[in-house]
């Protein structure tokens, strides 16, 4: 009997580290397990992409930049961003990186489409995006263009979708589901539409300019209730509680796991971390987003120079990166210019981070309880998540002390329920296959449409 052919994947990234890396890794995945996929994407990712044994077709135009150089698509994108925080910075990134690189997404998205029906007449197409990557929300809304089979968002972020059983995303608040806290939800949620007004306009303006029509859906619920299926890259005990869940979400327990495409270069210090018993490992990142060291590495090893029972290890997030020459590096310190977390966190203590939902969800994987320090983008959201799950001690803010940092590590270190709840939610996480979650849905949706 001859073997079924398999649909062929469409993957869609934002070109920014935080997003295009796990995606990678899905589609890596994906290509291993036999499937042929085709990888739509800034230009300067082509090398990153094609290694995998993906196909890649660039975006043009407005959407194609490379990770931190988003900032140099708006000459006021710095001014403005450094001063705000919290959900003006989120709606900020939602118009400047995502909305207004729709058109361009879309253009990419339909050329990718056009190519493989060409190639590949008759086979289905499943498109594969990542939340916040909009290439294929105009199909949905009446686009010209070619349809693809079906249409599956990965969830990278928090899940924004609102709720009634919480307050609107973006504010870092805890759910509450009580009578008299659903109806605070719901009038604070229908002010949220009010508060994303700059964002809902330009994500219709975008829409409307490659011919789709104006949306009748609030941006934030749209990327949830129009694709086909929306699984979301965590545990449901890792996210709030949802009594009114569209039907389109899906678990997929959390990222899979990041395996280095060559055999690395190890840290000459690697076996003190790998082979230590008596110390503990606290590591701290700041992640893509945050170039200034003095946010969190430094005051980090200021908290813990001293400390002859801690070593800290420092990642700073980027093959090639440096700390500045006038920076000390106390001697219980470790510092490497990049290491996937997957491989150094299983031998961590506490993991000190900005709150990116990546760092989160490795953190989980790995069972290692967090202190998070987080006020702009969607990180207040990621924080409250993992304080409210009881994993993490959360800062609430972007820039703390050593004080902060060196009761919030003692905090962590001193209770076992940080640990105890991380370890529970690890084994959780082990029940699940990721990539697994996302192949059923491909090929529920690909059957479907034969």
């Amino acid at each position: 009997m001859a073997t079924p052919i398999k649909p062929l994947v469409l993957v869609c990234s934002t070109p920014v580290s935080g997003h295009i890396i796990p995606m990678r890794t899905i589609a890596k995945d994906l290509v291993a397990r036999g499937y042929d996929v085709c990888f739509v994407t800034g230009s300067g990712y082509r090398q990153y992409v094609e290694t995998i044994g993906a196909s890649f077709v660039p975006v043009q135009g407005y959407g194609d930049f490379h990770d931190l150089r988003a900032r140099e698509l708006d000459p006021d994108w710095l001014t403005f961003e450094k001063t705000l925080e919290g959900p003006g910075h989120f709606i900020h990134d939602l118009v400047h990186i995502f909305c207004k690189s729709l058109p361009s997404q879309y253009e990419a998205l339909q050329r990718a489409l056009k190519l493989l029906n060409d190639k590949h007449p008759g086979r289905p197409v499943i498109v594969l995006t990542e939340s916040l990557n909009f290439a294929a929300l105009p199909i949905k809304f009446g686009a010209p263009g070619i349809r693809p089979a079906g249409t599956i968002a990965i969830g990278l972020n928090p899940v924004l979708l609102t709720s009634i059983d919480h307050p609107p995303f973006g504010l870092g608040l805890p759910p509450d589901s009580s009578p008299e806290g659903q109806e605070r939800n719901k009038l604070a949620n229908e002010t949220q539409k009010q508060v994303f007004s700059l964002a809902q306009s330009a994500y219709g303006e975008a829409l409307m300019s490659v011919g789709a029509r104006e949306p009748d859906i609030f941006l934030l619920d749209a990327l949830y209730v129009l694709p086909d299926r929306f699984v979301q890259m965590c545990t449901p005990s890792a996210e709030y509680p949802r009594s009114d869940a569209p039907k389109t979400l899906r678990w997929a327990g959390g990222y899979p796991k990041a395996v280095r495409d060559l055999n690395p270069t190890r840290p000459s210090w690697w076996d003190e971390i790998t082979s230590n018993t008596t110390k503990k490992i606290v590591f701290v990142c700041q992640g893509t987003v945050c170039p200034d060291f003095n946010q969190l590495v430094v005051p980090t090893m200021t908290a813990f120079k001293d400390r002859s029972d801690i070593i800290v290890v420092v990642a700073l997030a980027k093959e090639g990166a440096t700390l500045p020459a006038d920076v000390s590096v106390p001697s219980n310190c470790k510092v490497v210019d990049y290491i996937p977390y997957d491989e150094l966190l299983p031998y961590c203590d506490v993991f000190i981070t900005t709150g990116g939902y990546g760092s989160y969800q490795r953190a989980l994987k790995n069972g290692t309880p967090l202190v998070v320090a987080a006020t702009t983008e969607e990180k207040p959201e990621t924080a409250m998540r993992a304080e409210f799950i009881g994993v993490a001690v959360n800062l609430r803010t972007s820039f703390p002390s050593v004080k902060q940092l060196q009761e919030a590590v003692d905090e962590v270190l001193s209770n076992k329920k940080y640990k105890t709840k991380a370890a529970e939610i690890q084994a959780e996480i082990a029940t699940f296959d990721p990539v697994g979650v996302i192949v059923d849905n491909i090929e529920d949706l690909a059957g479907r449409s034969v």
